[in-house]
């Protein structure tokens, strides 16, 4: 297939394009301002931004569009609304015009808002999700509105080499630099966690079996640990000690049911292997 993938200069966005050439796809990888790397730069590229009026690459016969502007985790407001709506809404908006067989888009959990639910399913409550999680949910319903098969994968933290901003890496940036690590709700379980390689895979699946009718199901890491244990996880893999606090919770946890997207071939690694090898530096 000739596949699209946007934000290719992205830590996702070029695990996915790395692995769809892997597969044997003609990927045409996008970027916008930050360079691509060196591998994806010997192929077809294609530089634009994607809201703006640049023609689109011809002949393309699906589109995984990664890129998206974002806050770090616990800085909501630190991204304007303007900018997340233009980046992220209206761009999707001009991409889902495009005449492709297979749209697979990268959303987020954060379409959900409050999350009151213990276990998060493709149909939790939307409530009050701040602008970001709105120019995601945006996408999605533009998506649910186009003719033909389509993914949206609604992420969690994902991680990997070079991974950047989330809670693990935060987790580990502390433990790193001896710090106490603070946890709220650290007997509850989590599984708020997955490895970019299992995203990257679970594309390649879309592509290959599509659903045959949009669908948006959220993803994970199996094998759920406790929040303490995951910190401890990340301390093993790095070779460090954990102290750890816990504060009182501001609301309550939950874990994501990752038996919606497994039935579509999402097949990811454990929770505990998943972030020890991301603290070692490794994945598979």
């Amino acid at each position: 297939m000739r596949v699209l993938v946007t934000g290719a200069a992205g830590f996702t966005g070029r695990a996915i394009a790395r692995w769809l050439a892997a597969l044997g796809h003609e990927v045409i990888a996008h970027w916008r301002t930050s360079p691509l790397p060196d591998d994806l730069i010997e192929g077809e590229t294609w530089q634009a931004d994607l809201a703006g009026d640049a023609p689109l690459p011809v002949r393309l016969d699906a589109i995984v569009h990664a890129a998206a502007s974002s806050p770090s985790t616990g800085a909501a407001g630190t991204v304007p609304a303007s900018v997340l709506i233009r980046d992220n809404a209206q761009a999707t908006a001009r991409l889902a015009a495009a005449d492709v067989g297979v749209f697979v888009y990268l959303s987020s959990l954060s379409v959900h808002g409050t999350i009151a639910d213990p276990v998060v399913t493709p149909d939790t409550a939307v409530v009050n999700p701040d602008a970001y999680g709105m120019s995601k949910l945006l996408g999605e319903r533009l998506l649910a509105e186009r003719a033909g098969p389509g993914l949206a994968i609604r992420l969690p933290a994902v991680v990997g080499p070079g991974a950047a901003r989330n809670w693990p890496v935060q987790v580990l940036a502390r433990l790193r630099r001896g710090e106490t690590v603070r946890v709220f709700n650290g007997d509850a379980a989590f599984n708020n966690v997955v490895e970019v390689q299992d995203v990257a895979a679970l594309v390649g699946q879309a592509l290959t079996a599509p659903p045959d009718r949009f669908v948006a199901v959220p993803i994970a890491s199996r094998d759920p640990v406790t929040v303490r244990q995951a910190v401890t996880c990340l301390a093993d893999g790095a070779g460090l000690s954990a102290t750890i606090e816990e504060e009182p919770a501001p609301r309550a946890s939950f874990i994501i049911d990752i038996g919606p997207a497994a039935a579509l071939g999402f097949a990811p690694r454990s929770t505990a292997a998943v972030l020890k090898d991301f603290a070692k530096g490794e994945t598979r």
